[in-house]
């Protein structure tokens, strides 16, 4: 039937359907053409026409000290990354002359690119503006080459505080994101998540040529979220103050400064250093591994990180533990200093012959003699008991990178070290006057010395101002028993440190004779190797309450070396101080 009527139909019936049929059959074979005979080559060609997703990297919040100088902020820096799958290699020798690599380099980069084909990978950074116009001027040319604006970390103080900041570096993590900055040292790794800020990203439609089309304008394209600023206890006037005095001297060192009215650190000055800047902008393996092998470790926080042995300014310590056990009082007074205490063989040396003395001269004299025979009334489990609750033997602080925990030895540790019978009463006798195994670091010594200025009553140190809620989530908990510090025996340890500056026979007389207020001291003369370390640690009631602690790595005599330069920083501080106020 249907044959009959297409056959009777009228001729142009004919020619359309004759048309159609032979239009579908076209159709049909261009489709087979491109689904079945070229299908593989047109997939893979359309996979690379697509939608590119760019992650942007947040800022970082912004650290300042207490009075809003800014130690850690950001600046806008030009960043060159490629997406190794729409990259073509035979562009390389293009694009390492505009950057001014060596063709070498930049293969290099590229096969680190080649492990995450899809993601955008670093290139370079902290490009000048004319590297960046002749890349701009060719980017039409590089397909799956990004040219980037972003957040560069940078640090205005320089080398100003560099141990506690810290510095930053790229992460290879996928969750920061393309160009995202993660802590590397300091409070910028310590307090990571506080500062980082959540990136975000933009969305680009790209050619078969990895060029950029247009940016996708979709609801989806998410802005960078900044990171929450940190404001310090810090004050960056002393504590660029302290690193100059030390500075000056030539010699390694730390100076750690504190309020014990509120706990808060004002300083904590560690020499020598690093600027973060340089780290942040890129050093070759070579410039890096300079600064690693370098003797003087600029990498070491020494306020916290290091640790030595607190010589005669534990002898504060060691004087406290004997009037608060009820071993002596303030006027007992053991046989008398001849420079020399002989025992088992062995003569345990002073620096001079004192005579007979009781604890207050003992303290400001500085004699070792005294502290030899009174310890021996008392034992070394219970010195190392004693000794942690002032805080010694363990952290200060939750926040400080890499902190030390000292050490204060008992007859447990002596036996891990020595040997059950490895050991006796002479090395009681060193640990009396701060020798032998005992290891503290400044800021144990800085907050010893201002639980003996506050009697007991410093509240824990704090680092970060604000927000206040940060550090409190973070606070260190030592289970360990309050301070045992009567008045009764801070008054005649006080006495023995005010001694010290104003007998003429004091340690501390000849630097602070002409110092402005009244200062109580002590200060240390630690035997190692080579030249001695230099300590001093004191305190003031006025005009501020302040507690230092102050060494000098091989510099010499506490008194002669170290006194001048602690007077030296807070002379300037305070006066600084008064000039402001007025």
């Amino acid at each position: 039937m249907r044959t009959e009527s297409f056959v009777g139909a009228s001729w142009p019936w004919k020619v359309y359907i004759a048309l159609f049929t032979l239009l579908f059959a076209v159709l049909a074979g261009r489709l087979f053409y491109l689904q079945v005979v070229r299908g593989e080559y047109y997939h893979a060609l359309s996979d690379r026409n697509h939608l590119r997703i760019v992650p942007r990297p947040a800022p970082r919040g912004v650290i300042t000290d207490r009075n809003g100088v800014v130690l850690a902020d950001n600046e806008a820096a030009f960043m060159l990354s490629a997406v190794y799958s729409e990259f073509d290699s035979t562009r390389a020798p293009l694009l390492a002359g505009l950057l001014g690599m060596e063709e070498t380099e930049l293969d290099s980069l590229l096969e680190m690119a080649s492990v995450k084909p899809f993601q955008p990978y670093l290139l370079e950074d902290g490009l000048s503006v004319e590297e960046v116009s002749g890349v701009a001027d060719n980017l039409h040319r590089m397909g799956g080459v990004l040219l980037d604006v972003v957040p560069k970390r940078r640090y205005p103080q320089g080398e100003l505080l560099c141990h506690l900041i810290g510095y930053v570096g790229y992460s290879e993590l996928e969750s920061t994101g393309h160009g995202g900055l993660v802590g590397r040292a300091g409070l910028e790794m310590v307090l990571e998540d506080h500062l980082s800020g959540e990136p975000g990203y933009r969305k680009e439609v790209v050619d078969a040529l990895g060029r950029v089309v247009e940016e996708f304008g979709g609801t989806q394209t998410v802005q960078p979220s900044p990171g929450s600023d940190l404001m310090l206890t810090i004050d960056a006037r002393l504590q660029r103050i302290a690193e100059s005095a030390v500075r000056a001297t030539g010699c390694p060192g730390a100076v750690v400064v504190l309020d014990y009215a509120t706990g808060e650190v004002l300083c904590l000055a560690s020499l020598p250093g690093y600027n973060p800047n340089r780290i942040v902008s890129g050093l070759s393996q070579s410039e890096w591994q300079a600064i690693v092998d370098d003797r003087a470790n600029p990498l070491l926080g020494r306020a916290w990180a290091a640790s030595y042995p607190p010589a005669s300014t534990f002898k504060v310590v060691t004087a406290a533990y004997l009037l608060e056990r009820g071993l002596i009082d303030r006027d007992y007074k053991p046989d008398p200093c001849y420079g020399t205490y002989h025992l088992g063989g062995t003569d345990f040396g002073c620096w001079k012959a004192h005579g007979r003395l009781a604890v207050v001269d003992a303290l400001s004299y500085s004699c070792n003699i005294f502290f030899y025979q009174t310890i021996q009334l008392g034992s070394l489990d219970d010195l190392a008991a004693y000794c942690r609750t002032l805080g010694l033997g363990s952290h200060t602080t939750s926040v400080l990178p890499g902190e030390r925990e000292g050490l204060v030895p008992d007859s447990k540790e002596l036996d891990r070290l020595y040997g059950r019978d490895g050991w006796g009463l002479g090395n009681l006798l060193n640990v009396s006057v701060g020798e032998g195994e005992l290891l503290t670091t400044p800021i144990q010594m800085a907050m010893v010395t201002g639980l003996f200025a506050s009697r007991g009553g410093m509240p824990p140190l704090r680092i970060v101002y604000r927000p206040r809620e940060l550090e409190d989530s973070l606070r260190l908990e030592v289970d360990r028993p309050p301070a045992q510090l009567s008045d009764r025996t801070v008054e005649v340890v006080e006495e023995g440190m005010r001694l010290a500056v104003e007998d003429p026979e004091g340690t501390l007389s000849d630097a602070f004779s002409d110092f402005a207020w009244k200062f109580y001291g002590k200060t240390g003369t630690a035997e190692v190797p080579g030249e001695a370390h230099a300590w001093v640690v004191g305190y003031l009631k006025k005009p501020r309450t302040i507690a230092v602690a102050l060494i000098l790595e091989h510099g010499g005599g506490g008194g002669t070396a170290g006194a001048p330069v602690a007077e030296r920083i807070l002379t300037e501080y305070l006066e600084g101080e008064v000039h402001e106020d007025g």
